[in-house]
């Protein structure tokens, strides 16, 4: 048997900038920023400066488990927004107020 490469008469397709799929493409993701561009200026400037937090971030941020974050959950103590199937975010302005209302001085500040 011969160590030679075999050649194979393949058709090489490349992507131009006048390809079919290429200009579908920039047609979808121009429909797409104009979609954003106009729920941009629709939706009202208080929600765009809303940061929200993983669980991960929210648990460090308050100093608990993921199962302690899971119970104030259940109990409706914290809000929280379901992403997808199991994402889950917390808005960060909210869980400063849920503190806020649940702050109480410690010991040497009611001195």
């Amino acid at each position: 048997m011969s160590n030679r490469k075999i050649r194979m008469n393949m058709p090489m397709d490349y992507l131009t900038d006048e390809s079919a799929e290429l200009l579908g493409l920039r047609s979808n993701m121009d429909q797409v920023e104009r979609t954003l561009r106009t729920l941009a200026e629709q939706w009202p400037d208080t929600n765009r400066q809303e940061r929200y937090l993983t669980g991960e971030e929210t648990c460090r941020r308050l100093h608990i488990s993921p199962r302690t974050l899971q119970s104030l959950r259940d109990r409706r103590i914290v809000s929280f927004t379901v992403v997808g199937d199991r994402t889950i975010l917390y808005p960060e302005s909210e869980l400063h107020e849920m503190l806020m209302r649940n702050y109480r001085p410690g010991k040497d500040a009611c001195k």
